[in-house]
């Protein structure tokens, strides 16, 4: 049954640690790093370009009032089996008329609301193409599914089950925002997590953004890349831990300002940003060496460490772009900013503890006097990279 109201959810370790020798077996090496260096570029400008923070194409609400759960989502038109006759991706009014039970039917089977396990019943359910059309050969891509789930007298355990995908690359995910009173949330369903639970507790919901946070840069190049970076300046524990401790520091700053405050920073300017800062950190690494081989002092190691701070700020604008596209639950803030950041924590001892494992392997294999050589390879190619992104960035990102 069709609706007639639109509705639409929207090193040289400055050779202080290594023997001066490095710098001559550099250059016996060069000859077999530049192969490496230009397979890592080619593999590097293969790579999707970077953007971390990309919006879902559904969304939808799930209210809950007494004893009824309203529903809206919009769902892609390619999820639904047997309702697109002329197989165009599009949905006509009169494909929806025609198949109308059987694109109903499908809905209460692929997306259910349960109490302690089980389906609680869907009723009133109204379609809308979205967006609507004037004639009858107008069509559409989304499809607008409303109605009310009829809660138990005491309901317990709610959880929202979904199956409704798309087949194209932005029709994978689904958001839905869950709100009762004035607690909200959002939820984002994949084909690989297509179940959640609708009111957690705390704990539940810290567990929730632990992933979510370490999804977030184990999936970012950027950050990953960055992190490489940091990491590769210097082997030894103490450094290593002083920079991510000043990486956590910076982007928890930024994340409390922006998730509990008015500040906000638009992605056109934070993704080109940083890019830049792999590039900065980079260039600084390699700065501070050709300093060291032509005589001067070394530069403060807390100059590097503010530098580090600085550049944290800025990938925690990033960080927090996808908290707020996350959605922090307003019945638990704290859980999740807190479950959000610890997940980036393990992310990053996660990408430390690799890279230490690497390091490890090749020293093993009797590359400790290529140790050098790896560093500033490293810290060319990232230079290359981000420079790359941070100019494909500025002149496609609005």
């Amino acid at each position: 049954m069709a609706a007639r109201h639109p509705t639409h959810i929207p090193c040289r370790k400055s050779t202080r640690g290594f023997p001066t020798c490095l710098d001559m077996n550099f250059a016996r090496e060069r000859h077999k790093l530049l192969p490496a260096l230009a397979a890592v570029i080619v593999w590097l400008a293969c790579l999707t370009p970077a953007h971390a923070h990309l919006m879902v194409a559904q969304s939808g609400t799930l209210n809950i009032v007494n004893d009824g759960a309203f529903m809206v989502l919009s769902l892609p038109v390619t999820a639904f089996e047997g309702v697109d006759d002329d197989g165009d991706g599009t949905l006509a009014p009169l494909e929806l008329s025609r198949h109308g039970q059987h694109i109903e039917a499908q809905i209460v089977q692929g997306a259910q609301l349960l109490s302690e396990g089980q389906p609680v019943p869907l009723q009133g359910l109204m379609l809308q193409l979205s967006p609507a059309g004037e004639t009858h050969t107008d069509a559409a891509t989304q499809l607008i599914a409303m109605g009310r789930y009829q809660l138990p007298a005491r309901p317990s355990g709610l959880r929202f089950r979904l199956h409704l995908f798309g087949r194209g690359a932005d029709e994978q995910a689904q958001a839905i925002t869950v709100s009762r009173g004035d607690e909200a949330r959002r939820l984002v369903f994949s084909v690989n997590q297509n179940e959640g639970e609708l009111l957690p507790s705390g704990w539940h919901t810290w567990a929730q953004y632990v992933q979510e946070g370490m999804a977030h840069v184990l999936g970012g190049l950027d950050h990953l890349l960055f992190l490489v970076v940091v990491i590769a300046s210097g082997w030894r524990l103490r450094a290593i831990a002083l920079a991510l401790t000043t990486f956590t520091i910076g982007h928890a700053i930024t994340l409390c300002v922006v998730a509990f405050g008015p500040f906000s920073v638009s992605p056109a300017l934070v993704e080109p940003a940083i890019a830049a800062t792999i590039v900065a950190m980079a260039v600084f690494d390699r700065w501070s060496d050709l300093r060291m081989q032509a005589g001067h002092k070394a530069w403060p190691e807390g100059l590097r460490l503010g530098l580090n701070f600085v550049c944290a700020l800025i990938h925690g604008l990033g960080l927090a772009s996808a908290l707020v596209d996350l959605g922090l639950d307003s019945a638990h803030r704290w859980w999740s900013l807190a479950g959000f950041n610890t997940g980036i924590e393990v992310a990053q001892l996660l990408v430390a503890g690799v890279c230490g494992g690497l390091l490890w392997a090749w020293q093993r294999s009797g590359g400790a006097g290529r140790i050098v050589p790896l560093q500033r390879l490293t810290a060319f190619a990232a230079a290359l990279v981000g420079a790359a992104w941070f100019f494909e960035r500025i002149t496609t990102l609005s």
